[in-house]
Parts: structure tokens; sequence; C-alpha cells
């Protein structure tokens, strides 16, 4: 009897480590999308108050494109979360390939075309980072939920996911 409950304790014993490792590996990835979204908001915020028509700069995805994957494959994240994150990056993923067409006619010498670029990322970069409608900013939004995973405590973590 007793070597029974010993396989059954060890058996248990061994199923926690992975379970603690899985939450602070969670936690890392949410902390990853935190700072490159504040490094998007900072580069947003630098091409509405600008005036360079095709800066060098991309706002970054990198955060994005593998930690949220790792999230939504350990379901870390609800369908209403998963369309705000993704309405944000998507509009990131569009400016990039606004400031791509920009950096394009400014080497053809399309000045009218540069011009227009330039005036459509600017309404992409305020649409990201100013409140409207009064609704809040996409980056307000995606922020809410990332600040609150991040503060989610460990032990609780399944709960929120």
């Amino acid at each position: 009897m007793y070597e029974l409950a010993f396989t059954v304790f060890g058996f248990l014993l061994g199923l926690i480590p992975p379970w603690f490792l899985r939450k602070r590996r969670l936690k890392t990835h949410w902390c990853a999308l935190r700072a490159e979204m504040t490094q998007i908001y900072e580069k947003a915020e630098t091409l509405r108050a600008d005036t360079i028509q095709s800066p060098l700069y991309r706002l970054p995805l990198i955060a994005y494109q593998t930690s949220y994957a790792v999230l939504l494959a350990d379901g870390a994240v609800s369908e209403s979360e998963v369309l705000t994150l993704g309405r944000f990056f998507s509009l990131v993923q569009d400016i990039n390939r606004g400031l791509d067409n920009a950096a394009e006619a400014n080497m053809s010498g399309g000045s009218h075309k540069l011009k227009a670029e330039f005036d459509r990322n600017r309404l992409k970069a305020e649409k990201l980072v100013v409140a409207q409608n009064n609704e809040p900013s996409l980056y307000t939004q995606a922020l809410e939920i990332v600040n609150a995973k991040v503060a989610t405590k460990w032990c609780q973590y399944a709960k929120h996911a």
C-alpha cells in the first residue's frame, strides 16, 4: 500500500516543475509583447510628429511573431482578446507596409505618391495611438489586455486564460 501511495505522490510531484515553467514562460511572452508595444507606441508617435516622409525605421513585430503564436497555442488568450490584439498588430503591419511603400516612392522620385503614403501612414499611426469617437486607442485597448495578463498571479493564471 505504501508503494502505491509513494508512486502516486512521485507522479504528482513530477507534474509540478512543468506547471511552474509554463506559468513563467507565458508571463515572459506577455512581458515581451508589452515591451514591443511600448516601442511601437514610441515609433508611432514619432511618425505622427516628424516631417520625415520616408523614415528608415519600421515598427517592431518580432515578439508578436514569436510570442503571440505561443500564447494562442497555449490557450492563454480569449476570443475578444484575440480580436483586440489582432486589430492592433494588423494596423502595425499596415503601417510597416506603408513605410515600405513610402521608401519605394522616395527611391523612384515620386513626390506626389510619397506625400500620399506619408499622409496615410500618419493617419494609421494616429488611429493606433489616439483615442477616437469616444473609444480608447487600439494601443490603450491592447495594453490593458497585456497588463492584466502580466499582473495575473501565477497561481491564478489558468483562471484568466
